[in-house]
């Protein structure tokens, strides 16, 4: 009887580990896991969402040079610009356009109140509007 219950462990251990003893990973810009930010972004590229644009812009200031190519990619295949911004710049090249592209993802962020009363999403500014209310500029 004690060799059936150890097999039948053995064989269940798997199974409980696969359904909760291991991490779920999802694609989201807001994960831990710098894997699923490329992800997500890579996700955004095939949508038209504006709450998009200040997490794309946000991965511009990345450390990680194959996080900000992916970034500029998409950011440019959704508005036709790159606003002058090279994924490859040394940092000082790099601040200009990204200064700019900040100010403009500005327009999209919403704000949203927590529980607490504290504004989520990335810079949330309170003066900015939803980020259905503007569509992006082409310019170059």
């Amino acid at each position: 009887m004690r060799e059936v219950k150890v097999r039948l462990a053995l064989i269940l251990v798997p199974f409980v580990l696969v359904a909760g003893g291991c991490p779920t990973y999802r694609p989201s810009f807001d994960s831990d896991d710098p894997q699923m930010r490329l992800a997500e972004a890579v996700r955004s590229a095939s949508r038209n969402d504006p709450a998009d644009y200040p997490h794309l812009v946000e991965m511009l200031d990345d450390a990680d040079i194959d996080a900000r190519m992916l970034a500029i990619e998409v950011l440019e295949r959704r508005t036709g610009t790159t606003r002058g911004f090279e994924y490859d710049a040394p940092p000082e090249r790099r601040e200009g356009p990204l200064k700019e592209w900040q100010a403009w993802a500005l327009q999209f962020v919403r704000v949203e109140k927590s529980s607490e009363g504290r504004s989520a999403g990335p810079a949330a500014s309170s003066s900015a509007p939803s980020a259905t209310t503007k569509q992006p500029e082409a310019t170059r």
